[in-house]
């Protein structure tokens, strides 16, 4: 979900007497995360974007618009990419906190090619959390089968 009007939930944090440091604090989530959420250059889950309006007092409805993919008449399931908020790119970083892997083992996996399929976007390392979840269900199906 992205912020529908950015001034305005900016507006709405200051008026309900909280900054982006208690904000992050009552909802779990970093200031500088709120700060790209409130700038327009992150957007957030569901979850996220509901604990953030109860903690301002305002229906998400007023304040998050879902940037969901819905298929048109032309389009069949098979030839879409649907990229939604519950599917985001993760970070290096964030997708060695997902499977609870130090860095190092990560990137030696990385380099040995058995780990998630990871892609450069500039200088980030980045995955998408479905394929994260995909290589460690594979992971997981493996181990079984050596059983």
């Amino acid at each position: 979900m992205r912020p529908r009007n950015c001034e305005r939930l900016s507006e709405a944090i200051w008026e309900a007497g909280l900054d982006t440091v208690r904000l992050g604090r009552q909802v779990g989530v970093s200031r500088q995360y709120l700060a790209m959420l409130i700038a327009g250059s992150r957007g957030c889950t569901r979850s996220t974007a509901a604990a953030i309006a109860k903690a301002i007092g305002l229906p998400v409805a007023t304040l998050f618009v879902d940037m969901s993919y819905e298929y048109s008449d032309n389009e069949t399931e098979v030839d879409v990419t649907v990229i939604t908020e519950e599917d985001p790119y993760l970070l290096f970083e964030e997708v060695c906190e997902l499977t609870r892997t130090a860095p190092s083992t990560m990137r030696n996996m990385r380099t040995a090619g058995d780990g998630p399929p990871f892609f450069k976007h500039g200088r980030w390392l980045k995955c998408r959390k479905s394929k994260v979840i995909e290589w460690m269900e594979a992971q997981e199906k493996a181990q079984q089968a050596d059983k």
